[in-house]
C-alpha cells in the first residue's frame, strides 16, 4: 500500500510539472502555439475591421518581443522574437473594412527555429507557412 502511495505522488508530481517543462523541451511546439495565437489575433482584427468599418492595426513591438492590438499588449515567451516582412512603412500588419490588408509576413524566431505567419493583400487571410 506504501509503495501504490509513493508511485501516485511521483505521477502527480511529474504531471503537475510537465506544463511549465514541456516548452523548454519542445522549442518548435513553443513557437508553433505562440504562432497559432498570433494567427487568431490577427483573424480578430481583420473580422473586426469588416465588423466595424474602421481599419484595425496588429503593431509589433520595438524589441519584437510581443505585439498589441489597440492598446492591448501580449508579450511573447522569453527568447522569442516577432519580425514582420511588409512593403508598409509600419511594423505591423493593417487590416481595412474591405477585408484586404497591408500584407506581409511575420517570423517568430528562436535562436535555432523560425515559423512564419503569411498575410495575404488582397484577402487578408493569416496562414502558418513551415
Amino acid at each position: 500500500m506504501l509503495e501504490l502511495l509513493v508511485v501516485l505522488t511521483i505521477m502527480v508530481l511529474l504531471a503537475g510539472a510537465w506544463p511549465f517543462a514541456a516548452p523548454r523541451l519542445f522549442p518548435r511546439q513553443q513557437l508553433r502555439n505562440e504562432a497559432q495565437k498570433l494567427i487568431a489575433t490577427l483573424r480578430a482584427a481583420r473580422m473586426s475591421a469588416r465588423v466595424s468599418g474602421a481599419p484595425q492595426t496588429i503593431e509589433l513591438l520595438q524589441d519584437g518581443n510581443g505585439y498589441q492590438t489597440g492598446s492591448e499588449p501580449h508579450q511573447l515567451p522569453t527568447g522569442v522574437i516577432a519580425r514582420v516582412h511588409n512593403d508598409a512603412v509600419s511594423q505591423g500588419v493593417m487590416f481595412f473594412p474591405d477585408g484586404s490588408s497591408t500584407g506581409g509576413v511575420i517570423e517568430l524566431q528562436l535562436p535555432n527555429r523560425t515559423v512564419s505567419i503569411e498575410v495575404g493583400k488582397i484577402t487578408g487571410r493569416a496562414e502558418l507557412v513551415e
